[in-house]
């Protein structure tokens, strides 16, 4: 049974945990913000091919709890384009005519839906380059396969953003921040009316949001995670509005919390490369806990440490070079 909140602040937002079940991931939180007789969602959640409803079923129990209806939704806003979050978008524009909301950086995602074969062929290349074995290879690089069933269609944005727009509602408006690192196109939406943010991934409670490093995407995401994470702390929300798990407070402690671990794992980093020159899959080894036997979580753990290493690279502690079997080796700088 979903479980709807009552309203989380004075504009009346409410949440509805959709059921998502892969990758571990056990739900996914919608957002309703109250508009009139209308009204915006945020995060639609995924299609899901295994139910007879698809996923709709949960959302529009949840919709009917607020005093609303599927056919009520204007507007789709998409923190970013991850299938968690996106998978369902096409279908419910469909159905209510909506318009999506997404920032213009989510192409990237949608592209590799668009091109799922490229996209693999592409992370095989990386993985090949930083020292993964072939067994190793084989077994990460189509990762995303397991994503594509709940993706209903790709869809691209109705209103492009950029960062900076506002979303004007009857009960309050909205203000969309542009906070890359977790996916390059992921945004937040902040109500000073509210004191709130809708943080979709780039925050979460008990979780530090994995930030991973993905050719073609951005060249340094930690650092743009870690940019983005101190301009959402200097808002000073008092309530988080997460993309998964419950709504919290005492969002500046949280934010150092993970600012903290990463640090942490910068350093351990840093100065496994001082004591001799290292190819990213042996860091990786170094660092992932043994129990990490699934493909999804190798595979988070092996391009987190590539985003920590771009990280060092660009701030000048460490370079690369190459050995003589092709792949990328690191030593320090200083």
């Amino acid at each position: 049974m979903t479980i709807v909140s009552e309203p989380l602040t004075a504009s009346g937002v409410r949440r509805i945990p959709l059921p998502c079940g892969v990758n571990g991931i056990e739900f996914t939180n919608a957002y309703v913000l109250p508009d009139g007789d209308k009204l915006t969602l945020v995060d639609p959640g995924i299609w899901n091919p295994e139910t007879a409803d698809h996923g709709l079923a949960p959302l529009e129990r949840g919709l009917n709890a607020a005093g609303y209806a599927l056919r009520d939704i204007s507007r789709i806003v998409v923190t970013h384009a991850h299938v968690d979050h996106y998978g369902m978008a096409g279908r419910i524009m469909e159905l209510t005519g909506g318009e999506l909301w997404m920032h213009t950086m989510t192409d990237l995602d949608t592209e590799k839906y668009r091109h799922p074969d490229t996209a693999a062929m592409r992370r095989r290349d990386m993985y090949d380059d930083h020292g993964l074995s072939t067994d190793e290879v084989e077994r990460l690089h189509r990762t995303l396969d397991v994503w594509m069933p709940y993706l209903y269609s790709v869809v691209e944005a109705s209103k492009r953003l950029h960062g900076g727009e506002t979303l004007h509602t009857q009960s309050a408006d909205w203000q969309m921040i542009h906070t890359p690192g977790h996916s390059l196109g992921h945004v937040c939406l902040y109500s000073k009316q509210d004191n709130a943010v809708l943080s979709g991934d780039h925050l979460l409670p008990g979780l530090t949001p994995p930030v991973t490093f993905e050719r073609g995407f951005d060249a340094d995401p930690l650092k743009s995670y870690l940019n983005s994470l101190a301009h959402i702390e200097s808002l000073e929300p008092d309530l988080v509005l997460p993309g998964h798990g419950k709504p919290f407070r005492d969002a500046a402690r949280r934010i150092q919390a993970i600012q903290r671990k990463k640090a942490r794992r910068l350093e351990v980093i840093r100065v496994a490369i001082e004591q001799r020159p290292r190819t990213a899959s042996e860091i990786a080894s170094q660092l992932m806990e043994k129990a990490l036997l699934d493909s999804h979580k190798n595979n988070l753990a092996f391009t987190e440490t590539l985003a920590h290493i771009a990280y060092l690279r660009w701030s000048g502690f460490i370079e690369r070079r190459i050995r003589p079997d092709g792949s990328y080796e690191w030593y320090a700088l200083r």
